[in-house]
């Protein structure tokens, strides 16, 4: 589990961006907003992945359409994998070249 734990955060999000990437944005389907599921009609995520998968094939204002934050959360989204590899990979270096016990030089 210590091997894993550092690598779940940035599969999760990896994995969310893919499969918002790869759905067809042309298709309607139900909501999972748990606003809709309490009565409210207002949700402030709906067309969020639609937003996703529509910046992912260029079409920039057809994103934007669907929801204003699709493209703010693909540029978190990324940085926020980027960071957590780049941690993973100084904190990998760095316990490899001093000490045989794992610690940071």
């Amino acid at each position: 589990m210590k091997r894993i734990k550092p690598h779940i955060e940035w599969m999760v999000f990896l994995t969310g961006l893919i499969l918002m990437a790869t759905m067809d944005p042309t298709i309607q389907s139900t909501s999972i907003c748990f606003f809709d599921f309490i009565g409210i009609g207002f949700c402030p995520g709906d067309g969020l992945g639609h937003s996703i998968a529509w910046f992912f094939r260029g079409e920039f204002q057809n994103s934007i359409e669907a929801n204003l934050f699709g493209p703010v959360a693909v540029i978190v989204l990324s940085l926020r994998i980027l960071q957590i590899w780049k941690e993973i990979l100084i904190n990998k270096t760095n316990t490899q070249k001093g000490h045989t016990d794992g610690r940071s030089i």
